[in-house]
């Protein structure tokens, strides 16, 4: 079988420890989150706000494979985030820290 490898930027590291719990996540209708077809790491899924499931682990690109990962237990780093969480994110995030 052959298959094609692309790189779509250096994934960023944004877990605070290895203490965390994910889930598979199908991104195909979060077309309006990315950029050049790519959902960064770190991206509150399905949305910054009371909506929110989970905190995207690694890059998703939308045109190769867009199911990606969430996590919805464990600890994250602020640091490491495209954009910083919505309280009322936050809030619905329940097992999630934002170190």
């Amino acid at each position: 079988m052959k298959y094609k490898t692309t790189t779509v930027g250096a994934d960023k590291i944004i877990l605070a420890n290895d203490h965390y719990i994910a889930v598979p996540y199908d991104c195909t209708a979060l077309t309006a989150l990315a950029t050049n077809h790519v959902i960064p790491a770190g991206t509150v899924i399905p949305s910054n706000d009371a909506s929110a499931k989970g905190v995207l682990l690694t890059a998703v690109d939308l045109s190769e494979n867009p199911n990606g990962t969430i996590v919805v237990h464990g600890f994250i780093r602020s640091d490491k985030l495209p954009t910083a969480p919505a309280e009322t994110a936050k809030a619905a995030l329940k097992l999630v820290q934002f170190v």
